[in-house]
C-alpha cells in the first residue's frame, strides 16, 4: 500500500539542550487498512523520538504523528540546518518506501569558561599568571582580555590579547600584571582583580586572582639594623669601658708581683697584617622561609569537612595574609582555627569570588599547633558541580623556633 507524509512546518528552529516537537501528518493512500513502521533518518535520528513509531490506518484516512527533536547542548551539537527524514514503510509492501523531510536549524550556544591556574601569586611590582580559555558552546569564540581593578592599582598585558578558541576546545593564554607603584610601606598589600573575556553577542566570562605586593624594603629590615648598631655599640662600649682597662690593670699588676701569680686572659684573634684584635662574629638571625600554603576544600550538600596544616617540629609559622575563595558562590559557612580557637567565620553566602581575613599584626603558630580549615556545605550555586568548592590561601614566613 503506498503512503503519503508530510510535516507541518518546513523549517523548525531548534535549540540545544530543549525539546522541540514536529508534527507528521500520514495518509494511507490504498483502499484497505494497512500498518506503517515510522523510522527517522538523516544527520537528527540520532535526537527523535517518533510517537507513535507504528501507525495502523483503514484505507483513505489520516493521522498525526509527533516526533520529539532533542538536540544535545554539546560543542559537538553543530549550529545551522541539518536535515531531518522519517521513512515510512507499509508492512504490505515493505519495498514501497515513502519519505517525508524537513529542515532543523539548530541555535547557537554561549558558553566559555575562564580558569585562572594561580588564583593568587606575590611580587614586588609583578608577577605573570596563566589561565584557560574553555570554550563549551557549539560556535566559535573569540574573545578578547581585560584587567578589571577597581582600585586602578594593577594593570595587565595578556598574550596573546585575544583568542579565538572552536567548540570543545581550550588554550592557554599568559598575562603580566604589574603594579603601578611600589609598597613603600613595611607590609605587603592584597590586590583582587578580575579578568574578563568578552565577545560581542555572547555572555562574558570571567576569572578572580589576587596580586599580594610585597614591600620594597623588607617587613624586618629597620629592626635589623637597629639591633645590629645596638651590638656593635655595645661591644665597642664593652671593649674601652671594661676589657681594656682591665687589660692595663692586669700588665701593671704583674710588673708591681715580685712572684708570678696565674691570671686568667681573654683570647682573642690577632689579625697578622694590621695586629688588631677581631671580635668574633655574630650570627644574623634567621630571616625565614617565605611559603604560600593552598588548603583547599570539597564538600558535598550537607556535610562538614575539615582541612589541616601541622607547624613542623622545631619551627613556628608567622601568618601575614589570609585569602578565601569561593568560585562558584556556594552557599553554607567557612570557619579558620587555631587548634580548637575560632579566628575568623565566614558565610560563604556573603563572598563572591575572593575576600581577605583582616589581620592587622601577624598570627604566630607554634611547633605543633594546626590551622585548621572547617566548611560546611548547605547549598550549590552551579547545579552542575556536585561539591562545594572552597579554597584557603596562607601566606607567611616559616621561622626556626
Amino acid at each position: 500500500m503506498a503512503a503519503q507524509a508530510w510535516f507541518s512546518h518546513g523549517d523548525v528552529d531548534v535549540t540545544p539542550g530543549a525539546v522541540a516537537v514536529l508534527q507528521l501528518t500520514v495518509v494511507n493512500l490504498g483502499d484497505s487498512t494497512d500498518t506503517f513502521v515510522l523510522t527517522p533518518a538523516g544527520m537528527a535520528a540520532g535526537w527523535s523520538t517518533i510517537n507513535p513509531a507504528t501507525i495502523t490506518m483503514f484505507g483513505g484516512t489520516q493521522q498525526v504523528v509527533d516526533i520529539e527533536v532533542f538536540a544535545p547542548l554539546l560543542p559537538s551539537t553543530t549550529a545551522g540546518p541539518t536535515s531531518l527524514s522519517v521513512r515510512i514503510v507499509p508492512q504490505s509492501d515493505p519495498d514501497d518506501v515513502r519519505s517525508a523531510e524537513t529542515t532543523l536549524n539548530i541555535a547557537g550556544s554561549f558558553d566559555r569558561r575562564l580558569d585562572v591556574l594561580q588564583p593568587a601569586l606575590r611580587g614586588r611590582r609583578s608577577a605573570t599568571y596563566e589561565m584557560m580559555l574553555e570554550n563549551r558552546g557549539n560556535t566559535l569564540a573569540s574573545c578578547r582580555l581585560h584587567l578589571i581593578d577597581p582600585s586602578g592599582r594593577v594593570e595587565a598585558d595578556f598574550d596573546p590579547p585575544a583568542a579565538g578558541v572552536e567548540p570543545g576546545a581550550s588554550t592557554l593564554i599568559r598575562m603580566k600584571v604589574r603594579s603601578k607603584g611600589f609598597q613603600w610601606e613595611r607590609r605587603p598589600r592584597t590586590v583582587p582583580f578580575r579578568i574578563d573575556a568578552d565577545q560581542p553577542g555572547s555572555p562574558t566570562a570571567s576569572g578572580s586572582a589576587t596580586f599580594v605586593q610585597t614591600p620594597i624594603v623588607p617587613e624586618r629590615l629597620v629592626g635589623r639594623l637597629i639591633a645590629l648598631i645596638t651590638l656593635v655599640a655595645v661591644a665597642l662600649g664593652s671593649w674601652f669601658g671594661v676589657v681594656k682597662p682591665a687589660i692595663r690593670d692586669a700588665a701593671d699588676d704583674a710588673v708591681r708581683v715580685a712572684m708570678p701569680a696565674t691570671t686568667t686572659s681573654v683570647v682573642a684573634t690577632i689579625d697578622s697584617a694590621t695586629g688588631a684584635t677581631v671580635a668574633p662574629s655574630v650570627p644574623e638571625e634567621d630571616q625565614g622561609t617565605i611559603v604560600n600554603i593552598p588548603l583547599p576544600l570539597a564538600v558535598p550538600v550537607g556535610q562538614t569537612d575539615a582541612a589541616r596544616y601541622t607547624v613542623p617540629a622545631g619551627q613556628r609559622l608567622r601568618i601575614t595574609d589570609i585569602i578565601v575563595q569561593n568560585p562558584n558562590i556556594d552557599l553554607g559557612s567557612l570557619i579558620i582555627q587555631r587548634n580548637d580557637v575560632t579566628l575568623y567565620t565566614f558565610s560563604l553566602g556573603n563572598i563572591f569570588g575572593d575576600t581577605s581575613a583582616p589581620l592587622i599584626t601577624p598570627i604566630e603558630l607554634l611547633a605543633g599547633e594546626q590551622l585548621v580549615v572547617q566548611v560546611t556545605c548547605t547549598g550549590l550555586n552551579d547545579p552542575t558541580f556536585s561539591t562545594c568548592s572552597q579554597n584557603v590561601f596562607v601566606s607567611g614566613v616559616l621561622l626556626a623556633a
